[in-house]
């Protein structure tokens, strides 16, 4: 076993254990859909979470090329998915009510939490894109304009509706930009 599948292990089990909790919260929701009130934009935080689970795992195994591992560079690597855990779980009420959620009051009671999960993991993300894969800060500007707003809209919290739509139609977007423009392959080679 090389020194990147043996790190790999629990990286990927963590960021299974992210994808179980959004597709737990998932299936619950459905299960309650009846007495449960929709809110579109919370629909869509759960859809970017999902998805950000994945194309983490898949960003991955660009790890499998670096030289040699120790604790701390392990400690760093993991602190990402381990973000992404702590937002999966935020996501959803860790009690159900049996009369249902309103989604709409529950998100503007959490976003707040989510939103400095979100601006931690874009802080992240710029210093593990510098020292992991050396990129150029100029190289990095949405996770600078990510953190801008999300910072932006923790010191001054906004509770309006449309804002909260467009900022997570925003992200959605952002993200399947993202996913088409990356052309990654997972080429296994003895």
């Amino acid at each position: 076993m090389s020194p990147f599948e043996y790190v790999s292990v629990l990286i990927s089990i963590i960021y299974g254990l992210g994808i179980t909790l959004v597709l737990t919260g998932v299936a619950e929701l459905i299960r309650r859909w009846k007495t449960s009130r929709p809110f579109w934009p919370y629909f869509i935080w759960i859809a970017l979470v999902f998805v950000l689970h994945i194309y983490e795992w898949w960003e991955h195994y660009a790890l499998r090329l670096f030289p040699s591992w120790s604790l701390p560079m392990f400690l760093f690597v993991i602190l990402y998915p381990i973000l992404l855990f702590i937002l999966a779980n935020l996501l959803f009420p860790l009690k159900w009510s049996k009369k249902g959620v309103n989604l709409k009051a529950f998100y503007f009671l959490n976003y707040p939490k989510f939103f400095l999960c979100v601006i931690l993991l874009a802080a992240l993300s710029i210093v593990q894109n510098i020292v992991l894969s050396n990129y150029m800060l100029q190289d990095q500007l949405v996770q600078f304009a990510i953190l801008i707003i999300f910072s932006i809209m923790l010191i001054r919290p906004i509770q309006n509706i449309a804002v909260h739509t467009i900022l997570a139609i925003l992200m959605l977007i952002t993200m399947l930009i993202s996913l088409f423009l990356t052309r990654d392959s997972l080429i296994i080679s003895n």
